[in-house]
C-alpha cells in the first residue's frame, strides 16, 4: 500500500491512505457520510451525474465538491482512489464509447471510398452512387439546385428551427451510399460568411480553393441538406476525394428522415452547436469530476468559492488555440483523469452536449467537507 506522512501535534504519523486505520490511530473524525483521507474528509459518490447534479448533491451534504489546490491534496486523494480500485467503477461511458468507435469506422470507411473511387470512379460497384435528376431543358436558372433532387428524395421545411428548406430521403438508403457530388461556384476565397461552402485541397499543388453552393443557379440539391443539432441527427459525412466533395451516409436512414451533415466548426458556431465528443479530450482514460472552475472578471482562474486556482496540473491539449488556451464555458467542470502515460491529470470539462445531450457528461466525483475540521477524540 501507499505510505505517507502525516503530522499531528508536532509527532510524524506514518499512515497508510486508509481513513478509518488513520482515525484508529490518531483519534481523528470526519461527520458521517465522508471518510478522512489525508487532512482532508472526502465522500466518493461512485453514480455517474452531471455537473450540475455533482454539484447540487455536494451542497445538499452540507458540503461542496473536491478542491484540488495543493499537490499534496491531489496525490492524497489518487492515492485513496487507486487504493480503494475505483478504476472498476462504471464510468456511464458505454454508449458514447460506441458513437466514438462508429465515426472511427465512418473515417476508415471514407478512405476506403476514396481509394474505390480512384480506381473505378461513379462506375464502382462497391458503393451506389446516387446521379442528379435531369433538369429539363428551358428550366430557370434559379430552379437548378431543386430540379436536381433525384426520385425518392425531397425538398420541404427542415425540422432544424431556423433551417428553411432541407433535403429528406422518402425511401430507405442503406449506409455508406453515396448521395452525390456537391456542386457549387469554385473560388479562393474563404469566409465564415460563406454558409454554403466546403474547402477543398487543390491536386497536384499547394493550397486550397473553395465550393460554394450559396447560388442554386450554379449548385444541386446537396446544398439543401442542413447541419445537426446533437449527434444522433447526423446521418451524412462529406468526403473529401480528387478534389471533389461526395456526400455519403453514415447509417441506415429509414423514409420521412431528414439528411443532415455537419459543416465544420464555424457553421457549428453559427447555429451554437459545439461538436466535441467526450473522448477527444478523455481518450479513454478513466475519469471523476472534482469542481467546478469558473473565470472572475478580470479572467482569473478560479475555484466555485471565488478562490484563484494556484495549483495547476492539466494535460496538454492537442486542441488548443493558438494563444495556447482551450475553449471552454466560463463556468466548466475539472475532471481528474489517469491518463495513458500513467500520470494523473486535469482535463477541463467542455461542452459536449452533441454527444451526451442537454445534461452534459455523466462522471462519478467526489465532495469534500471544509467546513468539518477533523480533530483528535
Amino acid at each position: 500500500m501507499t505510505e505517507d506522512v502525516f503530522c499531528v501535534a508536532g509527532l510524524i504519523i506514518v499512515y497508510l491512505i486508509s481513513g478509518s486505520l488513520l482515525e484508529g490511530l490518531t483519534g481523528l473524525r470526519c461527520r458521517p457520510g465522508f471518510t478522512l483521507v489525508g487532512r482532508w474528509c472526502f465522500s466518493v459518490q461512485l453514480e455517474p451525474t452531471s455537473m450540475l447534479n455533482s454539484s447540487e448533491i455536494c451542497h445538499k451534504q452540507g458540503a461542496h465538491m473536491a478542491v484540488l489546490d495543493s499537490r499534496e491534496k491531489e496525490e492524497v486523494l489518487v492515492n485513496y482512489i487507486e487504493q480503494m480500485e475505483f478504476f472498476n467503477i462504471s464510468q456511464g461511458r458505454q454508449e458514447l464509447y460506441k458513437i466514438a468507435k462508429m465515426e472511427w469506422d465512418v473515417q476508415t470507411e471514407k478512405n476506403k471510398f476514396c481509394e474505390d473511387f480512384k480506381r473505378y470512379g461513379s462506375q464502382s460497384t462497391s458503393y451506389r452512387h446516387i446521379p442528379n435528376a435531369k433538369i429539363p431543358i428551358g428550366s430557370p436558372p434559379h430552379l437548378r439546385a431543386n430540379l436536381s433532387t433525384p426520385q425518392g428524395f425531397s425538398l420541404k421545411l427542415s425540422s432544424i428551427p431556423g433551417a428553411g428548406m432541407g433535403a429528406w430521403t422518402d425511401q430507405f438508403v442503406p449506409r455508406y451510399t453515396i448521395l452525390g457530388v456537391y456542386e457549387g461556384v469554385i473560388h479562393t476565397r474563404d469566409s465564415d460568411d460563406d454558409l454554403y461552402s466546403w474547402q477543398v485541397d487543390k491536386q497536384g499543388s499547394n493550397g486550397t480553393y473553395v465550393i460554394d453552393a450559396a447560388d442554386p443557379s450554379c449548385s444541386n440539391w446537396l446544398r439543401f441538406v442542413n447541419s445537426p443539432t446533437k449527434v444522433s441527427e447526423e446521418n451524412v459525412i462529406p468526403v473529401s476525394c480528387e478534389g471533389i466533395i461526395f456526400y455519403m451516409t453514415t447509417r441506415d436512414v429509414e423514409p420521412g428522415t431528414e439528411l443532415l451533415v455537419w459543416y465544420g466548426d464555424s457553421y457549428g458556431r453559427f447555429l451554437g452547436v459545439n461538436r466535441i465528443h467526450p473522448e477527444y479530450d478523455l481518450n479513454g482514460s478513466v475519469a471523476f469530476r472534482a469542481n467546478v472552475l469558473t473565470f472572475s472578471d478580470d479572467d482569473v482562474l478560479v475555484f466555485d468559492d471565488w478562490t484563484p486556482v494556484t495549483y495547476q496540473n492539466w494535460l496538454e491539449n492537442d486542441s488548443e488555440d493558438k494563444d495556447g488556451s482551450v475553449a471552454v464555458d466560463p463556468i466548466f467542470g475539472l475532471l481528474l483523469t489517469y491518463h495513458h502515460d500513467d500520470q494523473w491529470h486535469w482535463v477541463p470539462e467542455r461542452n459536449y452536449t452533441y454527444y451526451t445531450g442537454p445534461e452534459g457528461l455523466q462522471l462519478p466525483f467526489f465532495c469534500e467537507d471544509s467546513s468539518y475540521i477533523p480533530e483528535v477524540g
